[in-house]
């Protein structure tokens, strides 16, 4: 009975017994709460109290502890022991909450339970926004720290509308004036006597200025119920000095991931000075031709004895579906391991950049892991076979493999997929539509870039699928009597491309055809150019990376993604020490 007691009293005392909560504030009426997830320290008006029940995160819900919320924000939280019911008594509302049978009774209106309450060890913790929404206070949640914010006032001001107050808009500058092309920084001093949030609106506020002289800039600002504050302007002094020029400004502020226009004579750049030696320990099988399946067929076959690459990209222009698979035929009267060390695949897609593009980011991200597959002696298998292509569908593939001996590999469209038929010879060669197909004898290039080791004083550029700059690598076409089959594009093929201490640069990349969308690979970071959409040549230069000055290289990985028109140029521009 004595045990009985005292465990009834301490439920009494998590509603009624209470050490006040410590404030410092201008008003008693304005509370900033800090709480964070899983953590008995929280912050009542910048002090730090101990709370009994710590905020808790339960199926993608906040809750937070009844007792402390009441004593914090002012409203009255009772305990019927009798019932087992808390009494919560928010604003203008009438909470009833019995414990016994798990009902939830507002202003007479009853609602679920489980939504707006969470039994914790014998602690009852309420639904963040239910009970915060209830009684008018603004609260924001920062997933990255766990914190919870709450701004709650009841300040007796003469409201605009009988509710709400009129917010202010305010801002300084950080300095008194600024220099022709030099990054203006504004304060932004608004607040709203209600805690509510607000969306602002400026006029006149630029980047930096490029001409001298003086410039209004207004802010006003709009509170959470739609109330306008009075407009507020502050004049930006520039004088005559220049930090940057219009044309240079976006080298050194521009965002990463975005494009600007610039009348900087990029083309007549002088090239990278560099070395450049094509690895042949790996061959490249390109099919490519036809892109376009107008009917069932082998689109090319070949052999590969230790490493290669199998490259494909093709459409389905038929009025029905079609099986893509490439295949692996073991001649030899020995078991023949195939390993397959990385991979670039997109499911079958109308989008031809977006094809190009997910293919090119999964190789070069090189993040599946290894896998094998063995294939026995006169035994024909699927390597890969893809989700039947819809009309207009297509694929574009990389693998990356090492057989232990003589495999044929044959890039099939089927009418279905029975390996019989293919066996049987149903399947026959289909003629070339003058893309690239063929066997080549490298799939990698190596560019040693600034050998001198000395930062960059100049800007250079690196032109990737401009014929006066890299040749198209030479190959054969099994197909065509091993006739000359030439790789303008480089397509299946990576950059490796370093450079020696490059010092503080802007990497651009500039399309100059039509439409490119893949990624590049810069000291290990994948960069997606464009993050979202296309680039043009008509989309200017395009903002890579900035480096710090302290990288000792640059290793850059790219590899021209299909669908994607060249040339382009990798621009590397250097930065001076601003002052």
């Amino acid at each position: 009975m004595l045990k009985k007691s005292v465990a009834m009293f301490l439920v009494v005392a998590l509603f009624v017994i209470s050490a006040p909560v410590s404030t410092n504030a201008a008003s008693p009426t304005t509370k900033q709460i800090i709480l964070y997830l899983d953590e008995t320290d929280a912050f009542v008006n910048l002090e730090t109290v101990k709370i009994d029940t710590a905020p808790v995160a339960v199926r993608g819900r906040t809750f937070l502890p009844a007792k402390f919320l009441g004593e914090a924000l002012g409203f009255n939280v009772q305990w019927i022991a009798e019932s087992r019911t808390i009494i919560l008594e928010p604003s203008d509302s009438y909470i009833e909450i019995n414990l016994e049978k798990m009902t939830i009774t507002e202003n007479g209106t009853k609602i679920p339970f489980d939504d707006k309450v969470f039994i914790d060890n014998g602690n009852s913790l309420i639904h963040m926004g239910w009970i915060l929404d209830t009684l008018g206070a603004n609260y924001q949640y920062d997933s990255m720290n766990r914190k919870i914010e709450i701004n709650y006032s009841n300040l007796p001001y003469t409201f605009t509308d009988g509710n709400h107050a009129k917010p202010v808009a305010r801002f300084t500058s950080a300095k008194s004036h600024y220099r022709i092309g030099e990054p203006i920084k504004l304060v932004d001093l608004s607040y709203d006597p209600d805690g509510e949030n607000l969306a602002r609106s400026w006029t006149g506020k630029e980047e930096a200025y490029f001409t001298a002289g003086t410039y209004p800039v207004t802010l006003t600002v709009t509170d959470g119920s739609g109330i306008v504050s009075e407009p507020y302007t502050k004049y930006i002094t520039i004088v005559e000095d220049v930090y940057l020029t219009r044309q240079h400004y976006p080298l050194y502020f521009q965002e990463e991931g975005t494009s600007f226009q610039t009348n900087l004579s990029l083309l007549t750049l002088d090239q990278i000075p560099h070395e450049m030696e094509y690895d042949f320990e790996r061959k490249l099988l390109i099919s490519d031709s036809p892109e376009m399946i107008k009917e069932p067929g082998i689109l090319y076959q070949d052999t590969i004895n230790g490493k290669g690459r199998l490259y494909a990209n093709h459409l389905n222009v038929m009025d029905k579906n079609v099986t893509f698979a490439i295949l692996a035929t073991n001649d030899t009267d020995e078991d023949i391991t195939i390993t397959t060390t990385n991979s670039g695949e997109v499911k079958p897609t109308p989008l031809v950049n977006l094809m190009g593009h997910i293919a090119s980011v999964d190789f070069l991200l090189d993040e599946a892991p290894d896998s094998q597959a063995n294939v026995k002696p006169n035994e024909t298998i699927f390597y890969k076979i893809y989700p039947d292509f819809l009309p207009q569908y297509g694929v574009n593939t990389f693998y990356d493999v090492q057989t232990d001996g003589e495999l044929t590999f044959s890039f099939v469209a089927m009418n279905d997929a029975d390996i019989e038929d293919f066996e049987k010879g149903v399947y026959e060669p289909l003629e070339g539509d003058g893309h690239v197909r063929g066997t080549f004898p490298s799939s990698d290039i190596y560019i040693e870039a600034n050998e001198s080791g000395m930062p960059f004083t100049q800007p250079y550029r690196l032109s990737i699928g401009d014929q006066t700059i890299f040749s198209s690598i030479q190959g054969v076409d099994v197909f065509d009597n091993d006739s000359v089959a030439l790789n303008k594009g480089h397509y299946g093929m990576v950059y490796h491309i370093s450079i020696d201490n490059p010092g503080e640069v802007v990497m651009l990349l500039r399309p100059r055809a039509g439409v490119f969308k893949g990624p590049v690979k810069i000291n290990g970071e994948l960069i997606m150019a464009p993050i979202s959409g296309t680039l043009t040549h008509l989309s200017g230069v395009h903002v890579l990376k900035r480096t710090t000055g302290d990288e000792k290289t640059l290793e850059i990985e790219f590899t021209p993604p299909a669908g994607s028109a060249f040339p382009i140029d990798l621009i590397f521009y250097p930065l001076d020490q601003l002052k």
